[in-house]
């Protein structure tokens, strides 16, 4: 197959080693990129994310590499975490001793009942360009397989690590399968050194009756670019929560897309923290398939310096999807002239007998609370710190798992510089 039509940059990476499994998949994403350059302004979906700042740079395939994950661990989880290191299961750091027996949750490079299911959930949107990278170059991930009616006691933890000494291309992949009546918590966190590309591909399947609780954590490099998928299925009855939360990456951008089935529930939360010259884009799309299924979802940003955010939510109610609860709110906090927010949430409707709602809001701190807090002895520093990390504080206080939610709390209080008001925790 050639690529010759193919842009230097998608070539270039296109280049090193195909891995050997999952050919046929692979053989699929490149004829999809043939021919195919990176995204511009001209395309409606990356109307504001400018992509000029990666294309300059050359990323090579990223090596295995040693790192101390001690500052990442987690005490919920000391025996239920899987660790990568540039996109390398890195098995003398991972340690899987308190999953129950019947899970598998293991590697995807020795998971041979992955190769039936991997890369063929739809969802309504077409794969885009980041996704099929993945799809053709990924080399390892994890596989996690709840069998029927099994409840996890205990979270699990999916650990990415890159460490870039130079500049690298990683490429991240999950699959996910509860099976019905399964119930699961799983944390996913990102972090890195270095300029890196990272395109992680998560691919969700909820069984009926089965509840999954995602919380996603991207913590990347200030010098990393992050373009994570996420495509979920949720069958009848069944219920995902995800929660994506973005600290870092020079430019991020996440995609999740969910397809509910009948009476399905869906929340799929984020919270983006931006300063300097950041980008942090979210589009998501969720597909009501089919009668009486439920999502929310509630997007905030804060966004100072000169830093920008971008959010365009997609509903679609497809014309059987009847007694469709569907809600959407966008809020934004600009602390900054400089920052910007663009924000279009959407509904597209093709039922007659539903309940859909969604609203945006862009402002800055309300001038009446900072006066209120200064009334009370605060300073206008700290009274600004206090009412931006206030902001933040519903998203930040629904995360389940105790150590996660004080670690996360602690890191928006240093961005907000809240902590020298003491715990707010």
């Amino acid at each position: 197959m050639t690529l010759a039509l193919t842009s230097s940059f998608i070539a270039d990476l296109l280049a090193g080693p195909r891995p050997s499994e999952w050919g046929d998949l692979r053989k699929a994403a490149e004829a999809r990129l043939a021919g195919r350059d990176l995204p511009t302004s001209s395309d409606e979906d990356w109307k504001y994310t400018n992509l000029k700042a990666l294309g300059n740079l050359a990323f090579s395939p990223a090596p295995r590499a040693a790192v101390d994950i001690s500052g990442h661990l987690l005490p919920e989880m000391v025996g239920t975490r899987q660790v990568f290191v540039n996109g390398h299961h890195a098995p003398h750091a991972s340690c899987a001793s308190a999953v129950p027996a019947g899970v598998r949750f293991l590697p995807l490079s020795i998971a041979s009942e992955a190769c039936h299911s991997l890369g063929s959930l739809e969802n309504g949107a077409e794969q885009g360009v980041f996704e099929d990278l993945n799809t053709a170059r990924f080399e390892d991930g994890a596989v996690l397989l709840v069998p029927k009616n099994m409840k996890v006691a205990l979270p699990l933890h999916l650990l990415f690590i890159t460490k870039a000494d130079t500049p690298l291309a990683v490429f991240p992949r999950v699959l996910m399968v509860l099976e019905r009546g399964a119930e699961l918590e799983l944390v996913e966190e990102h972090y890195g050194t270095g300029t890196y590309l990272s395109c992680p591909v998560v691919e969700v399947r909820v069984g009926e009756g089965a509840v999954l609780r995602h919380e996603r954590v991207q913590r990347d490099s200030d010098e990393a670019f992050h373009f994570g998928t996420l495509r979920a299925e949720v069958a009848k009855g069944g219920q995902y929560h995800s929660r994506t939360l973005s600290f870092g990456a020079r430019l991020s951008r996440q995609q999740p897309w969910v397809r509910l089935a009948e009476g399905a529930e869906v929340s799929l939360d984020g919270l983006a923290l931006l300063d300097d010259h950041q980008v942090a884009d979210t589009h998501s799309f969720l597909l009501h398939a089919e009668p009486h299924a439920t999502s929310h979802q509630l997007h905030k940003c804060i966004v100072d310096g000169q830093a920008r955010a971008i959010f365009n939510g997609q509903i679609r109610v497809a014309p059987h999807a009847q007694g469709t609860d569907a809600r959407q709110q966008s809020r934004n906090l600009l602390l900054s002239e400089s920052a910007r927010m663009d924000t279009k949430p959407q509904l597209e409707i093709y039922a007659d007998d539903v309940k859909c709602s969604h609203g945006a809001t862009v402002g800055q701190l309300d001038p009446e609370e900072l006066f209120y807090l200064q009334s009370r002895g605060l300073n206008a520093d700290d009274a600004r710190n206090l009412l931006t990390y206030g902001f933040a504080g519903d998203v930040l206080n629904r995360i389940p798992v105790a150590s996660l939610r004080r670690a996360l709390r602690q890191l928006v209080m240093a961005r907000t510089q809240a902590d020298s008001l003491g715990d707010l925790s």
